[in-house]
């Protein structure tokens, strides 16, 4: 079942680059894109939901930096406990 589902997944991929591959079709992906944004967009009008995950300062963003290291220190950490065990 699993072959299947990858080769399916596989299969899927092809056709997607295929169909990428004419500038046509990636200017039509485009305008789509484009016009989900905008809806997605529309449903609110507050600013902290708009700006959410984009930090202003570069203090904020050094913290985001230092919190996504910790957490793969935390990993790396507990990966090398369980390989010395």
């Amino acid at each position: 079942m699993g072959r299947v589902i990858k080769l399916i997944g596989m299969a899927g991929l092809a056709a997607g680059v295929l169909y990428l591959t004419k500038d046509e079709n990636r200017k039509t992906v485009k305008k789509g894109m484009d016009k989900a944004i905008g809806k997605m967009s529309s449903f609110t009008d507050d600013p902290y939901i708009i700006q959410l995950g984009k930090p202003s300062e570069s203090r904020d963003s050094n913290m985001v930096d230092e919190g996504a290291m910790t957490s793969v220190q935390y990993y790396n950490d507990l990966r090398a406990e369980k390989n010395n065990a």
